[in-house]
Formats: structure tokens, sequence, C-alpha cells
């Protein structure tokens, strides 16, 4: 029983420390090499809606401080970019620019409705239309072991 508890409790931590993994994360925007590995390390350690919302969020970072740069008629470079995003982890980069968070939300949400449109419409039938009954030569009054005479 001892050893149940034990395995357990190691298997609860192992969960725990990787869950733990990506929210400890900062991007090293020092260099673009760092930033990339460190946007590489993001990419493998978020699950799949998380990976979305992140790489979305970053791009409208970039948007915004394009569109803010030329209001103010200078130039939005890859320098403030990463100076921007330097020791940002994930909760701090989805939120700089809703501090809501409403964008994360629906940037996963889109995520999953996304992976939903995979159902009953895709689905493979065994007849190729939807009319009620299979068009294998058979009709209305037959197809289901009726003869055309109402045998």
């Amino acid at each position: 029983m001892l050893k149940l508890a034990v395995a357990t409790l190691a298997v609860v931590l192992a969960s725990t420390a990787n869950a733990a993994g990506w929210r400890d994360l900062r991007i090293d925007a020092s260099s673009a090499a760092g930033y990339s590995e460190s946007i590489a390390t993001f990419q493998q350690k978020l699950t799949p809606s998380r990976r979305i919302a992140f790489a979305r969020s970053l791009q409208d970072i970039w948007l915004i401080g394009t569109r803010t740069a030329e209001e103010q008629q200078r130039e939005y470079t890859s320098a403030d970019y990463l100076r921007q995003l330097h020791g940002l982890g994930y909760e701090e980069v989805v939120k700089l620019t809703d501090p809501t968070g409403k964008a994360e939300g629906r940037y996963r949400a889109e995520y999953y409705a996304s992976r939903a449109s995979t159902g009953p419409s895709r689905v493979s039938r065994p007849y190729p239309c939807d009319c009620g009954y299979p068009i294998f030569g058979y009709t209305y009054e037959n197809w289901r072991g009726r003869t055309p005479s109402g045998d």
C-alpha cells in the first residue's frame, strides 16, 4: 500500500512539474538566436490551444507596435519588438495588448471550434446522400425489404 501511495505521489508531482514548466518559461530576446530558441521552447511546452493563443498574441504585439509607431511617425523595428518581449512569460505576452485576457480566450475558443468541425458533417456515411434512403437501385418503397408490390 505504501508503494502505491508513493507511486501515486510521484506521478502527481511529475505531472504538476511538467504542467508548471511552460508557466516558468521566459522569452530571451537579448539576441535574435535567443529569441528563436525561447519561442521554440514555448512551442514545445505549450498545449495546442495555448500555442495558437501565444503565436497570435505575438502577432498582435507586432501589429499594434507597428500601428503605434506609424501614429508617432517613427519606425517600429525588430529591436523594439525584442526589447518589448524580453523576459516576458506566457501570461504577460497574451495580456500585453489585451489586459482583460479576452483575446487569449477567443484565440483558444477558435482553436477548439476548429477542432470540433470534424464532427457529424464530415463523418463518412454509408450512403452518399442525405435523402433518407439509399439510392443504389432502391426506392422508398423497397429499401427496407418491401417490394414495389407491397409484399
